[in-house]
């Protein structure tokens, strides 16, 4: 099976266990989070992976909130909330792997941790966007009520915005003595450097995501 094949894999099973989720209705919120966690920790913490691990979790509770019929509304709440947790944690292990990188300057430039940066800035858009783009797809009262729920959170923020944002201009700052500009190596050094880091992120993002369910480290 080719990596690609893998990750569809993946997306599919991730869609099916939120659908679930969403149609039993317990503790939706935790279920979706440790959903999306499970996915996102598998491989590489980019923003491709991300966006598709969140179109497949929004998408399977979408299906799951349909059979919830009065109560779709909550659910898909619970859902979203859930996700923008498991967001949050992956904010986090982005900057658990940004400080570790920044500690090997001869490897990693300035311009690879602010791209980094730059991409756990765009979390926040990225899960609201990916939302809107599911709503597109959805029945009429479900769009409304995906649509509706996007436009809140992008109004009222989110914890993985938040997070974010205070984690970006925490490590400009902390990082600011010791980035270095480099030369660029070319094109496919500047793309093993950037998927050393999703890897490392998602790395730290597993051993969150065991923490969080009472896990001991089990270290790849």
């Amino acid at each position: 099976m080719s990596e690609h094949e893998a990750q569809q894999e993946t997306h599919l099973q991730t869609e099916e266990a939120s659908r679930q989720a969403v149609e039993r209705g317990e503790n939706i919120q935790q279920q979706v989070r440790d959903i999306t966690l499970k996915a996102l920790s598998e491989g590489h913490l980019d923003g491709q992976r991300i966006q598709g691990v969140v179109r497949a979790v929004i998408q399977g509770a979408t299906e799951g909130a349909e059979k919830r019929g009065g109560q779709s509304r909550q659910a898909l709440q619970a859902a979203m909330a859930g996700v923008d947790e498991a967001l949050a944690k992956s904010a986090e292990a982005s900057r658990l792997a940004i400080e570790e990188a920044a500690g090997h300057l001869k490897d990693f430039g300035s311009q690879d941790l602010k791209r980094a940066l730059d991409d756990l800035l765009a979390l926040e858009d990225l899960f609201l966007d990916t939302v809107t783009e599911v709503a597109r797809a959805s029945k009429e009262t479900l769009k409304e009520t995906l649509d509706d729920l996007a436009q809140h959170a992008r109004n009222s923020g989110t914890a993985v915005g938040g997070l974010a944002s205070d984690t970006a201009e925490a490590l400009s700052r902390g990082l600011k003595q010791t980035l270095r500009d480099t030369v660029s190596n070319g094109g496919d050094a500047v793309m093993q450097r950037a998927a050393q880091l999703s890897r490392a992120a998602a790395g730290f993002l597993e051993g969150i995501a065991d923490s969080l369910q009472g896990k001991k480290p089990d270290r790849k």
